[in-house]
């Protein structure tokens, strides 16, 4: 209850609250000194009237001595009669020295009484509207009597209340009068108080921050004024400074806008959840998706393919790190895209969020490949010479010695058993140095992606040199130096050894056709891998450096060497000091590419005249190598069953053949894939196993196994090709061929393929 009127008053206007305050205050005061007034004034009268009437009962206490001692009651009331005197005394009585009454005095018959009780000590005392008093008649110290006297306070009274009637006009005056002079102060206190209420409305409703109210005092509300007028100054300073950061705001906003909406690159920005808050005119133009339909879905829904990001960006979630990446395969709607890019956080936004910006790259990296593949075709070409003549020799030692063992049986000579393993061994050696010098320039002239695996570079400079001793002119004598320990590295071998390759004949050529028709060919190519340990020396010089350990592969040369400035131009594409029909200049500049793309970095040494050396950094790997040590065995495991031969060349079939019959099998050939068809519907509850080749005419073996799989699909085919194991092999593997096994194989290893294959 106290509260819903504390409620209501506060609710009240200014002037309303002026006038009750100044209404109450008066009001207040006037009852409380009125009551006081009353109260004194009552008091005062009082006392008034108790010291008259005590005169009063003195001096006829005194006039009673004779009377009451010597005279007669009579007498007594003579004296008593001259109470007259003193209105307000209404009733008396005298009394004896042995308390007997004598005489009575009575004003009128309405105020008679009863004789009270004598009380024998003076008193005087006040009992509603009377006033009592008891006077001993006292003589030469003895009491020979007591006066009692009555008063009233009748008059008294009528005069109090008298001055209350007018104190209650006053009072009714004086409110009239406050109630004036409250609405004569609510104006001058309000009204002021009104106006700026007012100009507060208007600065509200219409926002105009440039309205002022004019001060008329310098008191409290002219202060107030001030502070208003202050306050609307500064919110305009503020208002105008805001449009003016506003605009420049807007302006940097648009220009951002327009960067981010121009920028070729992809960028999308996400929250750690994957919602999309951000999504630029390229990623529209690369994902045919709008920006209006991407934005506030979620990236792993809208992309799948871009989900390999999720677990990168939640393990960034509150780091100030960054993820970077070069040459990743992206698909998008199911075509490959590769992109260099970047997925960093944004610190400054009050929730996670991570900017994912990729740059396409596709353009640039089939170029990039076009011109790798013709650098390889390069280096093939400068091989060329040198391959011809190790394969003349590789075939003159097969074809020398068929030669010889067909000569000797023609002239029906005794062929001993040594002799025979003896010719056998010469053709086998030939026939494996033969394999391995094709299984090198498929390597060489393969078209694949990069694929980073532990990597021991000890055998790839082993590959390198032992194509090097193959082709180089003999002029060139070569020296190597092995780590002592496993060399692993993460890298793509082959990418690996074409760059060593790249470098060892570019250091050929420097110490043969570089060196002109008057000087002598020839030199010391030095090929050397050992480990480096970067300190801080090292780290001054070499800014790439950012591991602390690396292996350091040297490849250094006698031959003609290049000024300074030569130097500095050696990595740039087409930049080349051979002549037009020796060299293109992409020979280092791919090196250059490759080691880059594998963290590690390139430094170059070189004097005119006396040689030139490169140095490759490329960072160590931690790994634990398990060596396994697989020996083949002559023993092969015999089986039973039909075995279907698909393959072009009569060679291969033949050969095949005759292998799986020496093992136990049947055998039955088919020389194209349609044969193959045939032949497995009408055998297919007798067939085992297929050997079946993967490059053929008209139908290939991938179409092959396809056409065979629907009329069987636990049918079990060993893929075979004269290819590595790349994409393509991949591509038929993933279908459900079990296994594969690469041209030229051996008797052990069908023998083994094709056991393992049936048994499982």
């Amino acid at each position: 209850m106290i509260k819903n009127k504390m409620g209501k008053i506060n609710n009240l206007k200014i002037k309303n609250k002026l006038i009750a305050i100044i209404l109450l205050v008066t009001a207040f005061t006037l009852v409380i000194a009125s009551a006081s007034i009353i109260v004194i004034e009552r008091r005062t009268r009082l006392n008034s009237l108790h010291d008259e009437i005590s005169i009063a009962a003195k001096l006829t206490s005194n006039n009673l001595i004779g009377p009451l001692t010597f005279g007669t009651n009579k007498e007594i009331n003579n004296t008593l009669s001259y109470l007259r005197e003193v209105s307000t005394i209404k009733n008396g009585c005298v009394y004896d020295d042995e308390d007997q009454l004598r005489a009575t005095y009575t004003e009128s018959d309405s105020y008679k009484i009863k004789p009270p009780t004598i009380i024998k000590n003076q008193s005087i005392k006040t009992e509603g509207k009377f006033i009592h008093v008891f006077e001993p008649v006292v003589f030469k110290e003895k009491r020979h009597g007591t006066l009692y006297l009555r008063a009233s306070t009748e008059e008294m009274d009528k005069e109090i209340e008298r001055f209350i009637y007018f104190m209650i006009l006053l009072f009714l005056v004086l409110i009239v009068l406050s109630i004036l002079l409250a609405n004569k102060l609510q104006g001058i206190i309000s009204k002021p108080v009104l106006n700026l209420v007012n100009a507060s409305k208007k600065v509200s409703s219409e926002g105009n921050y440039s309205i002022r109210v004019r001060k008329k005092n310098n008191d409290e509300i002219g202060m107030l004024y001030d502070a208003f007028n202050e306050m609307m100054e500064q919110i305009l300073n503020r208002d105008t400074e805001r449009d003016r950061v506003e605009s420049q705001l807007k302006s940097a906003q648009f220009f951002l806008s327009s960067v981010i909406e121009s920028m070729p690159s992809l960028l999308v920005t996400i929250e750690e959840s994957g919602k999309i808050t951000q999504w630029n005119r390229s990623t529209t133009s690369i994902t045919a998706i709008d920006t209006v339909d991407a934005i506030g879905k979620n990236l792993w829904e809208l992309l799948p393919d871009f989900i390999e990001f999720r677990e990168s960006i939640r393990m960034m979630s509150g780091e100030d790190t960054s993820l970077e990446f070069y040459k990743k395969l992206i698909k998008i709607n199911g075509d490959p895209f590769y992109f260099n890019g970047s997925i960093f956080p944004l610190l400054d936004s009050n929730e996670p969020k991570f900017v994912i910006m990729l740059n396409n790259v596709t353009d640039l990296e089939l170029k990039e490949r076009q011109l790798r593949q013709s650098q390889k075709m390069e280096t093939i070409g400068n091989l060329a010479g040198g391959l011809a003549h190790d394969f003349n020799n590789v075939l003159g030692g097969i074809i020398g010695t068929i030669s010889l063992f067909k000569y000797k049986t023609s002239k029906n000579k005794e062929i001993t058993r040594k002799e025979i393993e003896k010719y056998f061994n010469i053709m086998e050696d030939a026939a494996n140095r033969a394999s391995d010098m094709v299984q090198h320039l498929l390597s060489l002239t393969r078209k694949h992606d990069l694929s980073f695996t532990p990597t021991d570079l000890n055998e790839i400079i082993k590959n390198t040199v032992k194509i090097c001793r193959n082709t180089f002119d003999k002029s060139i004598e070569i020296e190597t130096t092995y780590s002592k320990e496993r060399a692993m590295a993460n890298a793509d071998p082959t990418q690996i050894e074409q760059s060593l390759l790249n470098l060892c004949i570019n250091s050929s050529h420097a110490m043969t056709i570089m060196r002109g028709d008057s000087r002598r060919y020839g030199g010391t190519l030095n090929i050397s891998l050992k480990k480096m340990e970067v300190d801080k020396y090292f780290r001054h010089l070499h800014a790439e450096a950012e591991e602390p350990e690396y292996w350091d592969i040297s490849v250094s040369d006698t031959g003609v060497g290049m000024d300074q400035k030569t130097v500095a131009h050696i990595f740039d594409p087409f930049f080349t000091t051979k002549s037009e029909s020796t060299g293109t200049g992409l020979g280092l500049a791919m090196v250059y590419n490759i080691i880059k793309q594998h963290k590690g970095f390139l430094e170059v040494y070189s004097q005119e005249e006396i040689g030139t050396t490169f140095h490759i950094y490329l960072p160590i790997l931690k790994y634990k190598v398990v060596e396994e040590e697989v020996k083949e065995k002559m023993e092969i495991p015999k089986g039973e069953g039909l075995i279907l031969v698909v393959d072009d060349e009569e060679v291969i079939r033949q050969t095949a053949k005759s292998i799986l019959m020496e093992c136990g099998y049947t055998v039955l050939l088919a020389k194209n894939g349609a044969d193959a068809v045939e032949i497995f519907k009408k055998h297919k509850n007798k067939i085992r196993a297929v050997l079946l080749d993967m490059v053929m005419p008209k139908m290939s073996g991938k179409q092959t196994y396809t056409k065979l799989a629907k009329i069987d699909k636990n049918v079990k085919v060993l893929l075979v090709s004269g290819f590595k194991q790349d994409h393509r092999v991949e591509s038929i593997l993933k279908l459900g061929v079990k296994s594969f096994i690469q041209k030229p194989f051996s008797l052990t290893t069908l023998a083994n393929q094709m056991y393992r294959l049936i048994n499982t």
